[in-house]
C-alpha cells in the first residue's frame, strides 16, 4: 500500500470523484479540489508528494497554477483527455514531470503516477544534496576568512589559527561557522571605526 499523498485538481466534480476513488483504491492518500486557488493553499498546507492537474487548470486567465506550484517546489503532472495530449499553448515549468492521458485503464495511470513520484523523490534528494553542498562551501569560505584574519593578527600559521578557532567553538559549544561569522562581523565593525 502506498503512503504517498497526491493533490488531485480537476474542475469538473463529476470527473474528479471517479479519478479520486481509483487513486484511493490504489492505496494513495488523495486530496481533491476543483479550484486552482485552493490547490495552491492545499499544496502549501498539506505538502503532497505530487500534484495531478487537469490540463485546463494548468494555466487560466486567473491563475498560472503550473508556475505557482513550480515556484513552491511542488512537482506535478497533467491529466488530459486522449485527444488533447499536447502542450500547444502552455509553457512548461520546472516542476512539470509529464502528461497522463485520462482513460479507463487505471493500471496505466498508476504506473505513470508511480514513475512521476519516483522522479519527484529523486529531484528532492538532489536538491537537498545541492543545499548541503552549498552550505558546506559557504561554511568553508567563512571559516577560511576568519582563519586568515587570525593568521594576520597573531602572525601564526594556518593550522594554528584554525585550531584556535576550533578550540574556541568547542569550549563555547558552538558551531564553527557561527563563531567564524561572529568574528567576521566584529572585524567589519572594527574596520568601520575611523580615528
Amino acid at each position: 500500500m502506498n503512503s504517498q499523498k497526491l493533490l488531485l485538481v480537476i474542475s469538473n466534480k463529476n470527473k474528479l470523484e471517479p479519478v479520486s476513488i481509483s487513486l484511493v483504491e490504489a492505496g494513495y492518500e488523495v486530496i481533491t479540489t476543483s479550484s486552482p486557488s485552493e490547490a495552491l493553499y492545499l499544496s502549501n498546507s498539506q505538502q503532497p508528494d505530487l500534484a495531478i492537474l487537469e490540463m485546463e487548470l494548468y494555466k487560466t486567465s486567473d491563475t498560472d497554477l503550473g508556475r505557482e506550484l513550480s515556484s513552491n517546489g511542488m512537482p506535478f503532472i497533467m491529466l488530459c483527455d486522449e485527444q488533447r495530449s499536447t502542450l500547444s499553448n502552455h509553457g512548461v515549468h520546472t516542476g512539470f514531470l509529464g502528461i497522463i492521458e485520462q482513460s479507463n485503464d487505471t493500471t496505466q495511470i498508476i504506473q505513470c503516477i508511480d514513475h512521476a513520484l519516483s522522479c519527484a523523490s529523486e529531484i528532492r534528494r538532489l536538491k537537498e544534496s545541492e543545499r548541503r553542498c552549498s552550505n558546506a562551501i559557504q561554511t568553508g569560505r567563512v571559516v577560511d576568512v576568519a582563519v586568515g584574519i587570525l593568521m594576520e593578527r597573531h602572525h601564526i600559521e594556518q593550522e594554528r589559527a584554525f585550531e584556535m578557532l576550533r578550540s574556541k567553538a568547542r569550549s563555547e559549544r558552538r558551531k564553527l561557522r557561527d563563531l567564524a561569522e561572529e568574528s567576521l562581523d566584529a572585524e567589519e565593525r572594527l574596520n568601520q571605526l575611523n580615528p
